[in-house]
């Protein structure tokens, strides 16, 4: 799948101690070559920005976000670079293409973990040259949707918030290292996890025909969430995400949108 990315690089002796300060993953801990998938989260753990951190160097890492999301992000870690010795570099905009991880190993460029599981993303030069590489046809922004969907993966921005939590977009698992100490909004990402369960998570949504993006989704005259994400499967028909109430139970037929489009509550990943 054919994408893009925007690209921040963070160089100098306190880049790890930096990143590592501040986001969810232990970036200390990776190897020259590694990468692990991260957030970014406000002072109260709120998400902000999805990251996707690779090393590249003792003391050089690619920060790899959104394309729409890179200038903030760029201006929150400035935000946040004091008396550290390091150096921010960019944004700057890329292209990309996401494959599994097989075809990733076939490919030049800078390669990090992918959102969907069991994929892997790269930055690339060419992509249309890397699709050849590949010996498939480039896919777009369309089929990427559809997998990210299926795969119940929450696309920061859209699925979430300003006030969206880890745990109710359902990434703990794949984001959060429990054992690395300190970091921007831990103390709120710990106490969700230990002490108590969210009220809401993000859920799947299937349906026979057209579900409307930002439709309220109603268990009887009940509203326990909104439908963000939407896109056509050939197997299950229209298939949908939104962080919706967790009592309410996988197979509930609900309706959505002011039409109240018939729908059904569905297990993640939706298979």
């Amino acid at each position: 799948m054919v994408g893009s990315c925007g690209l921040i690089w963070v160089e100098g002796s306190d880049a790890a101690s930096f990143l590592h300060g501040l986001v969810t993953c232990d970036v200390s801990g990776l190897d020259v070559g590694e990468g692990h998938l991260a957030l970014l989260l406000d002072a109260r753990g709120h998400i902000t920005a999805p990251l996707q951190i690779v090393r590249d160097g003792p003391a050089s890492f690619i920060v790899i976000t959104d394309a729409a999301a890179a200038a903030d992000l760029y201006a929150d870690l400035e935000r946040f670079h004091f008396s550290e010795d390091l150096e921010l570099l960019g944004p700057e905009q890329a292209a990309t293409v996401t494959t599994d991880t097989d075809g990733a190993a076939r490919l030049d460029g800078v390669r990090a973990p992918g959102w969907i599981p069991g994929t892997a993303t790269v930055v690339v030069d060419d992509p249309g040259a890397a699709a050849a590489r590949l010996a498939v046809p480039p896919s777009g922004a369309d089929e990427a949707e559809r997998l990210r969907i299926r795969a119940g993966v929450a696309r920061i921005g859209v699925d979430t918030g300003p006030k969206t939590l880890v745990q109710e977009a359902l990434l703990t698992d794949r984001v959060v290292d429990f054992a690395k100490g300190c970091y921007l909004g831990q103390e709120t990402v710990a106490r969700a996890q230990h002490r108590g369960q969210v009220n809401k998570i993000l859920r799947g949504v299937v349906a026979p025909g057209p579900l409307p993006v930002g439709g309220d989704v109603r268990d009887g005259d009940r509203v326990i969430g909104t439908v963000t994400s939407v896109a056509a499967d050939p197997e299950l028909g229209v298939i949908a995400l939104g962080i919706l109430r967790r009592d309410v139970p996988d197979g509930t037929a609900v309706t959505v949108g002011p039409d109240g489009v018939p729908a059904m509550i569905r297990p993640l990943p939706l298979t």
